[in-house]
């Protein structure tokens, strides 16, 4: 998927110390789900987590494992619209 980054974006990943390569990741393990709003919402669920754990060689899943609570916000045409960490249950419409 080519995903084009908002300015946006790139602060919130700045400022959430969210490289590049844990978007890369979020965006190939992670599941969409649609919002409602136009949007959708790439997360890790926890059967995601239980899959990764067992996928990934130790080390890459340790590194992983602090950024499991990572959420994307893209549009329907790709588009990245923010990042950053869940702190509590994400509200769909």
């Amino acid at each position: 998927m080519e995903i084009t980054v908002t300015e946006h974006a790139k602060i919130r990943m700045q400022q959430r110390a969210i490289s590049a390569d844990m978007l890369d990741k979020l965006l190939e393990f992670g599941e969409i789900r649609f919002n409602g709003n136009g949007t959708e919402i790439v997360t890790f669920p926890k059967r995601v987590v239980k899959k990764l754990k067992t996928k990934l060689p130790h080390r890459e899943f340790v590194s992983l494992e602090k950024h499991l609570k990572m959420y994307a916000v893209l549009t329907t045409d790709d588009e990245l619209v923010t990042v950053g960490y869940r702190t509590r249950h994400l509200k769909m419409h």
